[in-house]
């Protein structure tokens, strides 16, 4: 398991926060020019490559050129890589409307790969990265940690800066305190690197952890869970977590977006999501099964309105902070289609949709009457690792 805590640099003096400020600018110049060689073919798309065989540009820091060439490589594989599956899938909705059509039977007789396509990135599929925000890795070679006595460390960082008239590198020991969150992992392993990030104008620095993950359970419940807008997560257990969450949800739509009491909001949210989520009871729970939520807002026939308010509603936040407390306490994580889940009786097994009235689930064929999130969260919980919907099983 892999984790990290994140600290804001605010405590340093200001000619330390002056070397930060131009370490990044030089840092974003140089990685632009860096991902424009790459593109071109100027320098070759590879892991790593030594810095003897990489230009100079602002930076001259051999280290520090080998850190530019390296995230330089991970942004341009990553944009190739999204490009690449939008090309996929945009060529797969002309081919079946092909199909359909009986038409361009030169196109549909070739495979995918057989097809004359451009280098996909010239192809209208990509583009150039946005370096507005982006994270620098500094490795051991770079980076060393001492403790202190105002602070509880010092980061000590080899800058890409030179002292002037001199050929030694500026050194610089950025001071941070740790919090609630990072004390959870006084028991980790912490690695030899760290993460410099800059977003929206703020500098951060992320310590990662590492420990080995525990051995999955044997033995407990199968808990299954259904989201919602009015309660965050419904538990076949009967358990309702997260009334609260509506109320900021349209608190947040009320908003301005991009104001300061916007992304004061979003914070709100996020914090709220991670305790509502922490309070989930996992002592006793071998398996939890979740929906498998995709495009769930995607051409929607709600109204503008409220879909104003479902676009606050971050549910693949709360799915990702599921499967890393799955993680952390052995626990199978199963994601399931959520297709007929509220619309089937958890007593019977008959499927209406009828049978569902908007918070309340009467079955029109035993006429059961149950909460309709807590009949759904248990028709998920039955369609578990062990169900035939389950390619484990």
């Amino acid at each position: 398991m892999i984790r990290s805590s994140k600290h804001i640099l605010k405590y340093q003096t200001g000619s330390k926060t002056k070397v930060l400020n131009q370490l990044f600018d030089d840092f974003r110049i140089d990685l632009s020019w860096y991902i424009d060689l790459i593109i071109s073919g100027q320098l070759p798309l590879t892991k790593f490559m030594s810095s003897k065989d990489l230009p100079s540009g602002i930076i001259t820091h051999s280290q520090w050129k080998q850190i530019l060439y390296k995230t330089a490589s991970e942004i341009v594989r990553s944009q190739y890589k999204q490009a690449s599956n939008r090309r996929f899938k945009h060529y797969k909705k002309l081919f079946h409307k092909c199909i359909s059509a009986n038409k361009h039977c030169s196109f549909t007789d070739k495979r995918f790969s057989e097809l004359n396509l451009k280098p996909i990135h010239q192809s209208r599929f990509f583009s150039k990265p946005n370096l507005k925000n982006f994270s620098i890795t500094l490795d051991s070679r770079l980076i060393d940690f001492q403790y202190g006595l105002h602070f509880d460390e010092f980061v000590r960082i080899k800058t890409s800066l030179f002292h002037e008239h001199k050929k030694r590198a500026i050194t610089i020991n950025v001071p941070i305190k740790h919090h609630k969150h990072s004390r959870k992992f006084d028991s980790w392993e912490r690695k030899n690197s760290v993460r410099l990030t800059l977003k929206n104008g703020i500098m951060n620095l992320e310590l990662i952890y590492e420990k080995e993950a525990p051995a999955l359970k044997n033995k407990g419940s199968v808990l299954g869970i259904d989201q919602g807008y009015k309660k965050l997560m419904s538990c076949s257990d009967g358990q309702f977590l997260g009334f609260e969450m509506e109320s900021i949800y349209k608190f947040i739509s009320n908003k301005k977006q991009g104001s300061k009491a916007f992304k004061r909001a979003l914070v709100h949210r996020t914090n709220e999501t991670n305790r509502i989520c922490n309070s989930l009871d996992l002592s006793n729970v071998k398996e939890l099964v979740v929906e498998d939520l995709k495009n769930l807002k995607y051409k929607s026939k709600l109204s503008t309105n409220f879909m104003n308010k479902m676009q606050r509603w971050a549910y693949p936040a709360v799915l990702s902070k599921l499967e890393s407390l799955s993680e952390m306490n052995g626990v199978h994580f199963t994601k399931v289609n959520p297709a007929y889940t509220s619309q089937t009786c958890s007593q019977c097994g008959c499927v209406d949709p009828g049978s569902r009235q908007g918070e309340d689930f009467r079955c029109l064929h035993c006429g059961h009457e149950i909460d309709a999130d807590w009949n759904a969260s248990i028709n998920i919980a039955r369609l578990g690792i062990y169900s035939s919907q389950s390619p484990k099983s």
